[in-house]
């Protein structure tokens, strides 16, 4: 997004506001794709384009690439597909919850047999499962070994030696205070002096990747996995309202790691459903909002969280600071958690905060701090110990990565798997949207060797369609699927994959990237993973 220039809106331009690009998609005609990729029209002058005035003046002639008209073509694509879709995801997952819950084909007709069928017709049964846990069922936490050291093989950062060199002092607890530190840098922010920062006895990471992932079920499934699996706190699950689409499209929920004297208050966002059309569409939208110091953000992210209004001129009319008065049942998200989170932090003193998620939810966890910060709220900010996010997608320009390294007191982390396409949207199509990603970028190849790329770098192939990396993506594909086949033959049976998993990898052998976005590559990336990484 163009950099705000100090002059004077175009004689006749729009006055819709200082600093926005909205793109109706719902109103481009396929005659429009044409005429951007041939005619070169100045991409303000499009009907289905609402542009602020400063943006307008900014822009002048400048024609909409071959990038835009791609992604009007694919949100075209997934709005045809969105209902069938849903259907589509409805019936498949009724089948597999079905199978599931009567132990396999078998057991269905010894079930008809014993008059004991099981018939999943409540979606918001603890037991029913989202296709994301189908793909990946896993619900234990895994333990830091007690050893810690060389005995530790999750996450480790090659090179970070255990401070003292003993067992009891490789591992730093929340509680200690000394966690979270302002001058403890980058991808080391996860470590003190070389210890790995433990919440009881798991990793930042490990807590953040599963409660990440379990982030897609239902409210019911997520509080038996909290409470009964993981014998934490559970606080709530919050589904919250967007007034733009007229839905609860916003889910989210909330932990701490004990109900009283907590040293740790989690939220975590759900991230895009793999059978929503409109999740998907909102992760490639190119379309921003002004938001002044923040910089320019994705308006469909802003939308998620609560915005209320369109408005690129005046930040606090467009997200102002006090809640909107919200309808019975309609809660708005961002406003809702910053509540929740300001009544766990003063109901637990010595805790700190944690923000994640994956996929779009990941998008979320990274402006939910931004505009605690747009609006003041240090006292929440002084208490933040982690962002992680996993298959993030970008969510604003430079300057709003920028604002976050400048107003954060920790480094934002952001876990890449291979070719996950999901962080290489929405593009970065200069002038018309300069989408930059933020914080470091914890980069994973196909056998969980990580890399650190700091300062807001890229994975490669950024724009995902770079004609150099085709054969690399769909070796990587194959790869994928060959090491989903048989990892558990080296790494033991949490690793054994069933035969959703495995073909869903194969989808990736169509749209390479696709299987690499699942929650299972990250979780395994996180317990199995080792990052190269210079000390400070």
């Amino acid at each position: 997004m163009v950099a705000l220039k100090q002059q004077q809106p175009a004689a006749g331009g729009p006055k819709m506001g200082a600093e926005k690009l909205i793109i109706r998609t719902e109103k481009v005609r396929f005659i429009d794709i044409l005429s951007m990729l041939f005619l070169r029209r100045p991409i303000t002058s499009y009907p289905f384009v609402e542009a602020g005035d400063q943006t307008a003046a900014d822009f002048g002639s400048t024609p909409g690439d071959w990038f835009v008209a791609l992604t009007q073509l694919i949100q075209k694509a997934l709005a045809g597909a969105y209902y069938p879709a849903l259907m589509i995801g409805a019936v498949v997952e009724f089948l597999l919850n079905f199978i599931a819950l009567n132990n396999g084909i078998l057991g269905i007709f010894l079930n008809i047999f014993r008059c004991k069928l099981v018939i999943p017709l409540n979606r918001e049964a603890p037991n029913f499962r989202s296709m994301i846990a189908m793909i990946d069922g896993r619900t234990e936490l895994k333990p830091l070994p007690a050893g810690g050291g060389p005995d530790d093989q999750r996450l480790q950062v090659v090179g970070v030696s255990a401070g003292g060199g003993g067992k009891d002092d490789y591992y730093v607890d929340v509680e200690s205070g000394e966690c979270g530190s302002a001058s403890v840098p980058l991808l080391q922010q996860q470590y003190v002096n070389g210890r790995l920062i433990r919440l009881r006895t798991f990793s930042v990471f490990e807590v953040t990747v599963m409660a990440a992932k379990i982030a897609y079920e239902n409210a019911a499934y997520i509080e038996n996995v909290v409470k009964n699996v993981w014998k934490f706190n559970f606080v709530g699950f919050y589904s919250c309202w967007n007034k733009f689409v007229g839905e609860h499209t916003t889910q989210a929920f909330v932990m701490t790691d004990k109900a009283s004297d907590a040293s740790v208050v989690v939220v975590s966002f759900r991230g895009t459903e793999p059978f929503n059309m409109r999740d998907w569409s909102t992760d490639v939208n190119l379309s921003w909002l002004g938001m002044a110091d923040m910089g320019h953000v994705h308006v469909g992210f802003l939308k998620a969280l609560g915005l209320q209004e369109e408005d690129g001129k005046d930040a606090a009319r467009a997200f102002p600071k006090d809640a909107p008065n919200a309808a019975a049942g309609k809660p708005l998200a961002y406003y809702k958690l910053r509540e929740v989170v300001r009544d766990q932090l003063a109901k637990h003193p010595g805790a700190t905060l944690v923000v994640t998620g994956h996929s779009l939810g990941g998008a979320l966890a990274a402006i939910f701090p931004a505009l605690l910060a747009l609006h003041g709220e240090q006292d929440v900010l002084d208490r933040l110990l982690a962002v992680v996010t996993y298959g993030q997608p970008r969510v604003g320009d430079k300057v709003f990565a920028d604002f976050l390294r400048a107003r954060l007191r920790v480094e934002m982390l952001r876990v890449v798997y291979r070719y996950d396409v999901v962080p290489r949207v929405p593009f970065d199509a200069p002038p018309v949207a300069e989408y930059a990603h933020g914080g470091t970028c914890v980069y994973f190849d196909g056998w969980y060797r990580g890399a650190a790329i700091p300062g807001g770098g890229d994975a490669p192939n950024p724009n995902y369609f770079d004609p150099r990396f085709l054969l690399s993506m769909y070796g990587n594909a194959w790869g994928d699927l060959f090491k989903g086949a048989f990892l558990w033959a080296k790494e033991g049976r949490d690793y054994r994959e069933g035969a959703v998993s495995l073909l869903y990898r194969a989808a990736g052998l169509l749209v390479p990237g696709l299987a690499s976005h699942s929650p299972r590559d990250y979780v395994n990336a996180v317990r199995l993973g080792s990052i190269a990484a210079k000390e400070a």
